[in-house]
């Protein structure tokens, strides 16, 4: 979040009155090869987003987007399931 924290979608979602309606779900993707994927899928399609890169492995561990209404981002992670 704190590389949007300019965005109005991020400033909303992290506003005082927001707080105890703060959403964040954890999916689960089979790998390395999936989540490289996702990553590629997203940007293609304007969805920002950070993917993190484990150091000093240099390997991708996990990807976070900045806060978006679950409408227009539900259909790219549509596949996955909740991470147990």
């Amino acid at each position: 979040m704190w590389l949007h924290q300019q965005d109005s979608m991020t400033a909303k979602y992290c506003s005082p009155e927001n707080l105890d309606h703060m959403t964040k779900v954890t999916l689960e993707v089979k790998g390395e090869i999936q989540l490289q994927n996702l990553s590629k899928k997203l940007e293609a399609a304007g969805i920002t987003h950070k993917l993190w890169i484990e150091q000093p492995e240099d390997i991708p561990t996990c990807l976070a987007t900045k806060p978006y209404p679950k409408s227009e981002v539900s259909a790219h992670f549509k596949n996955l399931k909740l991470c147990k």
